[in-house]
């Protein structure tokens, strides 16, 4: 897997899990705003984005997810994923996606093993850009 890490440095698909149309909008006008040309895919449920990694296919190299959804929560999402070794793959950076700053939502994100970040909801260009920045340190 250390090749595949390798060759994708980049950003080429971004991965958003949130159940609020609205947010997902302003996120994607946001990572536009931040120069992001890359693939953009959003899921409503988690229950979507976890057939969409356990098809194993198009993967993306970096995913935020909501905490808070309906059905299925952002940690039920990530314990799920990491349970079936979909993540940590080699390939995607998780980042947790909130509106809530809770320092136990915080510890709890950072709990799980695929989990590199934690951004407050909305995104905005200067933490999409600390995203970005983490990532590439991450895969020196």
């Amino acid at each position: 897997m250390p090749q595949a890490t390798l060759q994708h440095t980049e950003v080429l698909h971004i991965l958003i899990i949130d159940d609020e149309e609205d947010c997902n909008f302003v996120t994607k006008l946001v990572l536009k705003k931040a120069g992001y040309t890359g693939r953009v895919t959003c899921y409503t449920s988690a229950a979507e984005a976890l057939e969409h990694m356990r098809k194993g296919m198009d993967l993306p190299d970096l995913m935020f997810v909501d905490i808070n959804m309906p059905a299925v929560s952002g940690f039920e999402f990530l314990a799920t994923c990491e349970a079936e070794a979909l993540l940590p793959n080699g390939l995607t950076s998780v980042v947790m996606f909130s509106s809530s700053n809770r320092p136990s939502d915080l510890e709890r994100a950072l709990s799980f093993r695929s989990v590199m970040g934690y951004v407050e909801k909305a995104l905005s260009v200067e933490s999409f850009e600390r995203v970005l920045a983490d990532r590439a340190g991450r895969r020196l």
